[in-house]
This record gives C-alpha cells, sequence and structure tokens, in this order.
C-alpha cells in the first residue's frame, strides 16, 4: 500500500503555502525554505510542514528549534506531525520548541517533557515574550532526544 504522504526539504515555490498554513494558526510567514521539511500528499499537495532553527540556549547549550510544525486542519490526526518530528529527531538528535497550550498533549505523546525556560533559544523566547496572544497561547518550553525524553526535566506521572 502507497504512504498516504512523503517527506521532501521544502523548495522555493512552497513558501505560498506555508505562509497560509502559518497564517491560518496565527503565526508569521515562513521567511524561507531553509530549515523546513514538507508532507506532501500522493496528489502533490503539501499537506504539513516543520521548520528546524538552530540556535543557542541562554544557558549556552546550542539545538535544534521546532519553529514550527503546522499540519493542514483536515490532515491532522493521519500522523502527518509525528512524522515530521520524529524525522526531524533522526536528523539533529535533540528538539527544543515552545509549544502552544493546546498542543502540549501531543508533544507530550511524541515524549516531549518540559524544560526550563533557559533551555530555549532566545530568540523564540523573545517571541512569545512579545506577543499579544501570549496569555491565550499558554507557551510551555519542551525538548526531547532520540533517544527518549530530556534527560534532567520533569517526568510524566
Amino acid at each position: 500500500m502507497e504512504p498516504l504522504f512523503t517527506l521532501r526539504p521544502a523548495r522555493k515555490d512552497d513558501l505560498p503555502t506555508l505562509g497560509m498554513f502559518a497564517a491560518l494558526e496565527g503565526m508569521d510567514a515562513i521567511p524561507s525554505e531553509e530549515g523546513v521539511t514538507v508532507a506532501e500528499s500522493q496528489a502533490g499537495d503539501v499537506v504539513g510542514f516543520v521548520r528546524i532553527v538552530q540556535g543557542t540556549a541562554p544557558d549556552g547549550t546550542a539545538a535544534a528549534h521546532v519553529n514550527p510544525v503546522v499540519v493542514y486542519s483536515s490532515w491532522r490526526g493521519y500522523g502527518v506531525g509525528r512524522a515530521l518530528v520524529e524525522d526531524a529527531l533522526v536528523r539533529y538528535g535533540e528538539l527544543r520548541l515552545v509549544s502552544r497550550g493546546s498542543s502540549l498533549g501531543f508533544y507530550r505523546s511524541l515524549g516531549f517533557r518540559e524544560v526550563p525556560w533557559d533551555k530555549i533559544d532566545l530568540a523564540v523566547v523573545d517571541d512569545c515574550a512579545g506577543c499579544g496572544m501570549r496569555e491565550e497561547c499558554g507557551p510551555c518550553p519542551v525538548a526531547r532526544t532520540a533517544s527518549g525524553p530530556e534527560a534532567g526535566t520533569e517526568a510524566e506521572a
């Protein structure tokens, strides 16, 4: 059986679609295809994407940061987001991000655990601090390594 979607590096001609997906989620446009992987349907349509930005946290550690992962609403529940995140984990070994409160369950199901804000790149922290939707969003910093939850973080009961 042929898979419902495949993953591939984003191309410049994907940017309008990525920008539309981001706008639908109340996010800024994606500035370039650099660091972006898309999920493409059998019909050739982009149905989701993840953007990875290399960053350094205030504690001095460098890591890949998800900024953001977005799946088109009609494709949610088909494993697109999971596939994008798992692919990035294989490529980068560790991922950090700031989850919207409404997405925290998804990231927890993938083994992400809460981490202190000083584990998150300052550019990401600044985006959250200056966001007019911060209270509504309920941001939560999380991380995961390819081998499992981030070491030394709070474990789920």
